[in-house]
């Protein structure tokens, strides 16, 4: 998995021991929960009206995980019209363990590239070209990705542009190919057009 240390992706004692590692090298780490997913905090056990959940259709039951505020929290009980619901990391509070290994630190541009190209786009039929031209990258996309690839195609670019040295722009280009004798091209189902009067 591509990391890029310092920008906050890991834990942060997960970072500082990733920062000491050199290449090939492979160790288990212990954290405490200060270095690790915090202390558990009073504050981010909340109470929310029942009707906060059913004006959003959502039947809420313990145990299930919901997201308030921009913050994913467990529902941990429901009685009496009011919902509590713990938003603290379910590792808060815990001494937690990894085992890891630094597999190969990426020096060159081309390496950081494909590597973040790959954490981007994890197509497994599709190869994405991606190809470093002078200060700028040139990134070839398959036809037939979703709709949604425009949000991941910005957080990419930011993510090139921030962290490797030397690309300054990024531009993508989608490619459609014709397709092979034999088969038809779907069409849309036309809807039927209806006038108001």
């Amino acid at each position: 998995m591509p990391i890029i240390l310092g920008k906050g992706e890991l834990i942060k004692g997960l970072e500082e021991e990733l920062e000491k590692m050199r290449e090939g090298e492979h160790k288990t780490v212990k954290l405490q929960a200060e270095k690790a997913f915090g202390p558990r905090r009073k504050e981010l056990v909340v109470v929310v009206p029942l009707q906060e959940f059913k004006n959003r259709n959502v039947q809420p039951f313990p145990g299930l995980v919901v997201e308030l505020n921009d913050r994913y929290g467990r529902v941990q009980s429901v009685s009496g019209g009011r919902v509590r619901v713990d938003l603290n990391s379910d590792l808060a509070g815990k001494e937690v363990e990894y085992d890891i290994k630094v597999e190969k630190e990426l020096k060159t541009g081309k390496e950081q590239v494909q590597a973040l190209t790959e954490k981007f786009f994890p197509l497994k039929d599709k190869k994405i070209d991606a190809r470093i031209e002078g200060k700028e990258l040139e990134v070839k996309l398959p036809n037939g990705l979703p709709k949604e690839i425009s949000i991941i195609k910005d957080a990419y670019a930011r993510t090139i542009t921030e962290n490797i040295k030397g690309i300054e722009k990024v531009r993508f280009v989608e490619e459609f190919e014709k397709l092979k004798e034999g088969k038809t091209e779907k069409k849309a189902e036309e809807a039927p057009v209806k006038e108001k009067k």
